[in-house]
């Protein structure tokens, strides 16, 4: 196994790894989060500074842009699993990651339209109807 400098190294070695083993989906999944999310976040750091206050701090700024508490701690979930493999492979030294999320967040309103507005905007979208509004139509 190479030795691996940044975290983005291990995460390439972890993917070619887990490529093999993984159901679709779930691998989809995961690559997902890492490009979006973790890579962003972590994938520059050299791989002893991935730890516990680097990670919390990440995760609240991603709980704070909107991110669901579910898809925080799959993240975390995703990271620990590179960590772990970097780990078990000799290229990253072992360092505990400890989460403490937040027992409640503030809850997002969301504004639902009314039966008669509905019905308003599906009349709209049925007497012109086109390419761009025929999927809010059969939704």
């Amino acid at each position: 196994m190479p030795v691996a400098t940044k975290l983005s190294e291990i995460v390439a070695l972890r993917i070619e790894d887990k490529q093999q083993h993984a159901k679709r989906s779930i691998f989809s999944t995961c690559m997902l989060l890492i490009g979006n999310h973790i890579l962003p976040l972590f994938g520059k750091m050299v791989r002893i500074l991935v730890g516990g206050q680097n990670v919390q701090t990440c995760l609240f700024r991603k709980l704070d842009e909107g991110l669901s508490p579910k898809t925080v701690k799959v993240i975390l979930i995703v990271l620990k699993t590179v960590t772990h493999f970097g780990v078990k492979n000799q290229t990253m030294e072992y360092r505990q990651i400890d989460i403490k999320f937040p027992t409640e967040r503030n809850k997002h309103s969301i504004d639902i339209l009314s039966r008669s507005y509905q019905r308003h905007i599906m009349e709209y979208v049925q007497s012109h109807l086109t390419f761009k509004n025929l999927g809010i139509y059969y939704v």
